[in-house]
């Protein structure tokens, strides 16, 4: 275990000048609707009982005509 708990900046040599090395560029956060899509196939009984019950609201408009 180390006397210095603070962990310290990597700074590497290139061409005898000491450069500390370019910052990791953050990964891309996925679209809105890729995200939609993600929650409602990781909730897929509760997405099936809302569609369900889209569809029979659908049917029973309809039924009235």
């Amino acid at each position: 275990m180390s006397a210095n708990p603070i962990p310290q900046a990597r700074v590497v040599r290139h061409a005898g000048q000491l450069m500390v090395p370019p910052p990791v560029p953050r990964p891309e956060e996925p679209g809105y609707l890729r995200t939609a899509l993600i929650y409602a196939v990781g909730m897929w009984p509760l997405t099936c009982v809302v569609m369900l019950l889209a569809g029979l609201l659908v049917m029973t408009a309809n039924l009235g005509h």
